[in-house]
């Protein structure tokens, strides 16, 4: 069984920022006219962090995630949780589906060890990049999806 545990995530605070202003697709499906809109929609949208235009985005994100955390636009959770989300969306045929599930810090495990395995092959050009912004920032910013059984459906 996959190690799971609650983690201190890093929230935007919705006093400071309205959530639809700060949010973002995943860095891997912005287009470059959709990262500009992202970019004049707010001096705090997440698109700043994950897929800097900056000469060195790696470094601009850290500063951006250091400023932001002392100005209160970010803030970390006094207490270790799991977080519960909901996406909805729609398919080919417009089929609406709901997908439930946690985000939760996951220990890593030796490649094709253990009980977490890859489903699918990943080119090294984005993985070296999600790194280097990993190194600047110590922070993910992008969940890993994984998928469990659940035999009872609880």
């Amino acid at each position: 069984m996959a190690d799971i545990r609650p983690f201190r995530g890093i929230l935007y605070n919705t006093e400071k920022v309205g959530i639809a202003d700060v949010v973002a697709p995943p860095y891997d499906v912005i287009s470059p006219q959709q990262q500009q809109e992202l970019y004049e929609r707010s001096p705090y949208n997440v698109v700043r962090v994950i897929l800097g235009r900056e000469q060195d985005p790696y470094t601009s994100a850290a500063t951006c995630l250091v400023h932001w955390l002392k100005e209160g636009i970010l803030q970390q959770d006094a207490r270790a949780a799991m977080y519960f989300v909901s996406q909805e969306f729609g398919i080919a045929d417009r089929t609406r589906v709901v997908r439930q599930g946690i985000i939760a810090a996951c220990r890593l495990e030796e490649f094709g060890k253990g009980s977490v395995f890859p489903h699918e092959r990943t080119l090294s050009g984005p993985k070296e990049d999600r790194f280097k912004l990993f190194q600047s920032t110590q922070t993910m910013f992008s969940q890993i999806l994984s998928l469990y059984g659940d035999r009872d459906h609880i």
